[in-house]
């Protein structure tokens, strides 16, 4: 009785391990995306604890911003870096961003322009 126990307790041990080998692997969260890489259809979310991103916007400079952003009149035009559409529907936008008012709450820093040229990254 004894050794059929052990036999037992070998193969349940066997089989456990080789569950255990073949499990997947545990899910990653999501990578961290470059500021450079937020474009497109965007959201301004008035919830900073609701948004992927923090942003604050630079207002004198734009030498000391990461992207330099201008914002398009249509969506189809939103496809480079620094060109973002802003949409008030969240459920279209790409990416969701709230406007933070201190430097160092923000992911990434924005400046605006008024020329389309200008847009784009400012560190990569």
């Amino acid at each position: 009785m004894a050794n059929s126990m052990r036999k037992f307790n070998y193969a349940a041990l066997f089989l456990l391990g080789g569950l255990m080998a073949f499990r997947p692997a545990a899910p990653r969260g999501p990578a961290r995306v470059h500021p450079c890489d937020v474009f497109g259809v965007i959201h301004i979310s008035k919830d900073p604890y609701l948004a992927q991103f923090r942003v604050f916007v630079e207002t004198e400079a734009d030498y000391r911003a990461d992207v330099i952003v201008f914002k398009e009149n249509n969506q189809l035009y939103a496809d480079r870096q620094g060109i973002w559409f802003v949409t008030d529907k969240r459920g279209f936008a790409t990416y969701t961003v709230a406007y933070v008012t201190d430097r160092s709450q923000a992911d990434f820093i924005v400046y605006f322009t008024e020329k389309e040229n200008f847009a784009g990254c400012n560190r990569r």
